[in-house]
């Protein structure tokens, strides 16, 4: 098992990613309760054009059965767009193992951030674990609301 980088524009890359999100995602509709999460509008061309850095984990066969993405906010910040895991390989410490890969892979940024909607305990844990603080809610529609989480210096 191994985290590589994916270029998401290629073609092959982005169906792999769509194909691991729908799943992955639609876990996360269930906990929260809510049919239409923006993830799951995503299509194999919106990734490609997202412009996000993504790194992948591949099991034993070289399936992808985890991603997570990142994109620059700044010089020395940077948000995490996107942790999925896909339902049969959770609970295995992936979304910990992207996690760290991903930190490691800006070592200059100074602040990272990330939302997590309310509700989504599991997700709200692991970015706490990693020194993610809560800042601030919002809510982008009625039955979703969203934390916004920081990670500062101090916790590298």
């Amino acid at each position: 098992m191994e985290i590589t980088p994916l270029d998401i524009r290629q073609r092959e890359a982005a169906e792999e990613v769509w194909a691991l999100q729908h799943p992955a995602y639609r876990v996360e509709a269930d906990l929260i309760g809510v049919a239409d999460l923006p993830p799951l509008k995503d299509t194999i061309q919106t990734l490609q054009e997202c412009g996000e850095s993504f790194l992948g984990y591949r099991d034993e066969e070289g399936e992808l059965i985890g991603a997570v993405s990142y994109e620059r906010d700044g010089p020395d910040r940077l948000s995490i767009c996107r942790v999925m895991v896909h339902p049969n390989a959770m609970r295995q410490g992936i979304g910990a193992k992207l996690l760290t890969k991903a930190l490691a892979a800006e070592p200059a940024a100074s602040t990272w951030g990330v939302t997590a909607e309310i509700r989504n305990s599991p997700a709200l844990r692991l970015y706490e674990k990693f020194g993610f603080e809560r800042k601030m809610t919002f809510s982008p529609v009625p039955e979703i609301t969203m934390v916004q989480l920081i990670r500062p210096p101090s916790a590298s």
